[in-house]
């Protein structure tokens, strides 16, 4: 039975637990075994010794699984999580195979404008309020690095839902 991660914000839901759950569960239909970042071996540490123990964990399940399945969808602003993007880029360093989800697959400066305030700039792009220009306009719905890591990885990233995504990965491996 191949071994999915399930990286996501799910982790910061108020019921995570129940949620990762639900997933694992989707998982096991498919005929897959899921990894939540919860299955680590963390007790008794506190502060950033538990913080150190959780990457640990994490990184430790991510070698042990064998395609990692992704939330790419906003979370706390217009981007995918930053842990999530690591978990993409640590998954696609050790050769495994990545598979992403997002709800609308828009184009990325799209998304952040649905997520975050934004105005006219002379370059003919929008900038945030930060003043960075929104120009990765190349037809992508999640920062280049991100989407090109999953999809080089023998991945996709696909419109959809996480059992769409378990779907889908279920089918490109027959």
């Amino acid at each position: 039975m191949k071994k999915v991660y399930l990286a996501g914000p799910e982790v910061f839901l108020p019921d995570s637990v129940r949620v990762l759950n639900q997933h694992k569960a989707i998982c096991n239909k498919y005929g897959f075994e899921g990894l939540s970042p919860f299955d680590g071996e963390v007790t008794g540490e506190v502060g950033l010794e538990r913080a150190r123990k959780i990457y640990l964990e994490n990184c430790k399940l991510i070698r042990a699984c064998d395609i990692v399945a992704v939330n790419c969808n906003a979370f706390r602003g217009a981007l995918v999580d930053d842990g999530s993007s690591f978990e993409i880029g640590f998954a696609k360093a050790l050769g495994k195979k990545i598979y992403g989800f997002i709800q609308t697959k828009k184009t990325l400066p799209e998304l952040v404008q649905l997520k975050i305030p934004t105005s006219n700039h002379t370059s003919g792009y929008r900038v945030d309020n930060d003043g960075y220009l929104l120009n990765e306009d190349f037809g992508n719905s999640i920062n280049l690095m991100l989407e090109f890591a999953i999809i080089e990885s023998g991945g996709q990233l696909i419109e959809g839902n996480f059992e769409n995504l378990i779907q889908v990965i279920s089918q490109s491996l027959v």
